[in-house]
């Protein structure tokens, strides 16, 4: 059976990441001998819908499988009428949207079959009927096949939800010979291609803004004998050695963290790589241990600078907490990027301000701020719809990017701060600004001191003096002063070799 599948276009917006999930369901289809492919219709935004149908349907599926989230469900939506109108063949829609929506989404005509939860062995066991008994397997075999929902005269049947996978490390690695990775605009700090994998499935924290329907609160992990493996595939597949663990949280573990990250050392792996990680699961010897396996980015979802906005959200962290963490991977030689939230339920200006104002005060490399947006299938959807039952899942959500940007405002959608949409708008784009001012401010007093470096920064705010402030900070005396005051980056044979033996 010939299998495409399909992630959708995203609002004009190029998709930095492949899709993963993708990924594994066509890794699953190869090893049970079927033949797929992967069209990320994200990475030509502007490309006519149209188009992509065409190359889709020179490829001749015999079946198609389509993931789609909220925000992009209706994009899918169109994908999917054009396919079934061009190709007439079976289509099979998952991801977070078809979990979230399982009753709802087999009414619509051209969705044959939907999977929700975890999808590979659904898929596997899906795909075995239609080889079996054709485009229409019996009801009783259907019946038979957990995390499964299809339309019966109308009527909309769902067999029981499928127990999420315990063995990850019986799952084949990602099918990525089936993705155009050159394509994905994802690069490390030094600008070396990067390139995304998961270690885990899974987070046991309940933060009242994420959706956990198809991989759940249970924190299950690969082995690092399996980790380890992918890693030298993709080292010597397609020659990357900068990663990013994209698991939920990364640093849950420390026992299996620190088996990791001590067979990599060991096995003296040339690689560098990033990852996800709260700030109340790290400490000073855990950060240097990935420090020295290759860890040089770690990134933190701070959220607020307000402790009642966290408790709110359910975050259960600190602002102690928070200092602490970047002040210990900053220390550990390692780069750190938080993630902030504006506008969640309750915000007001002051304490938006607290929020920004922390996000100045650390040491961050990066800040990310996004302005808040409840998700069908989040506790915060669920809270918003018990006060407000008036509202409902529609074609809106198409609107809904909520990462504010350096060089514009964008409106927010379903705002549940006590402030005005433009009044979000502009807070959003004003923390983005006086980040990056505190981020150029810290970099002349790394160079030169508290006292000049104070000084020129000072002088540099103002504009026509502006210019004058980045030549002397590119001048040979003041590059080799930022080298003195920053640990240099080695090859991490010669790093090993001269800091640890």
């Amino acid at each position: 059976m010939r299998i495409a599948f399909i992630s959708p276009k995203w609002n004009a917006l190029v998709n930095s990441y492949p899709p993963l999930g993708l990924g594994y369901l066509a890794a699953v289809m190869e090893e049970e001998g079927h033949t797929a492919a992967i069209f990320d219709l994200g990475l030509e935004p502007e490309t006519p819908l149209e188009k992509d149908v065409e190359r889709i349907a020179a490829y001749a599926p015999d079946l198609i499988g389509v993931t789609a989230m909220t925000n992009n469900y209706h994009s899918a939506e169109r994908t999917i009428a054009l396919l079934k109108e061009r190709l007439g063949v079976p289509i099979v829609l998952g991801g977070p949207h078809a979990t979230v929506f399982p009753t709802r989404l087999p009414k619509n005509p051209n969705i044959d079959y939907l999977v929700y939860g975890e999808g590979e062995e659904t898929l596997r066991e899906l795909v075995r009927a239609l080889v079996a008994e054709g485009p229409r397997p019996s009801l009783e075999t259907l019946k038979g096949i957990r995390g499964l929902c299809f339309a019966v005269d109308g009527e909309v049947v769902c067999t029981p939800a499928r127990p999420l996978i315990k063995d990850l490390d019986a799952l084949p690695f990602p099918a990525r010979h089936l993705f155009e990775l050159s394509r994905y605009p994802l690069y490390a700090s030094n600008g070396e291609r990067m390139v995304t994998l998961l270690s885990s499935r899974g987070c046991p924290y309940n933060c009242s803004y994420c959706f956990k329907g198809i991989v759940g609160r249970t924190y299950r992990q690969r082995s690092p004998e399996n980790v380890i493996a992918e890693i030298r595939h993709l080292m010597t597949t397609y020659g990357y050695r900068y990663f990013y663990f994209i698991d939920d949280l990364f640093t849950l573990n420390r026992r299996r963290l620190q088996a990791l990250t001590s067979q990599i050392i060991e096995e003296r792996l040339d690689i560098r790589w990033q990852c996800l990680a709260r700030v109340d699961r790290v400490t000073p010897d855990l950060l240097r241990q990935m420090y020295r396996a290759g860890c040089r980015e770690v990134h933190y979802g701070i959220e607020s600078g307000n402790p009642e906005m966290l408790k709110r959200i359910g975050k259960r962290i600190t602002l102690e907490q928070v200092r602490q963490a970047v002040r210990w991977t900053v220390d550990a030689g390692i780069m750190v990027k938080g993630y902030f939230m504006l506008g969640l339920p309750g915000d007001t200006e002051e304490t938006m301000e607290q929020t920004i104002r922390l996000a100045t005060e650390l040491e961050l490399d990066q800040a990310m701020f996004s302005i808040t947006t409840p998700f069908p299938g989040t506790r915060m959807w669920e809270e918003l719809v018990a006060k407000n039952p008036e509202i409902e899942f529609n074609q809106d959500f198409s609107r809904a990017f909520y990462y504010a940007r350096y060089d514009q405002m964008i409106e927010p959608f379903l705002n549940v701060s006590e402030v005005s949409d433009e009044r979000l708008a502009q807070l959003a784009l004003e923390a983005q600004r006086r980040f990056q001012e505190s981020k150029r401010r810290r970099k002349y007093i790394r160079a030169l001191g508290p006292v000049w470096g104070g000084f020129l920064y000072a002088l540099s705010t103002v504009r026509p003096l502006r210019k004058l402030g980045h030549w002397l900070l590119q001048t040979p005396l003041l590059r080799r002063l930022r080298e003195l005051t920053h640990l240099g980056e080695y090859s991490f044979r010669e790093e090993y070799s001269t800091k640890w033996n």
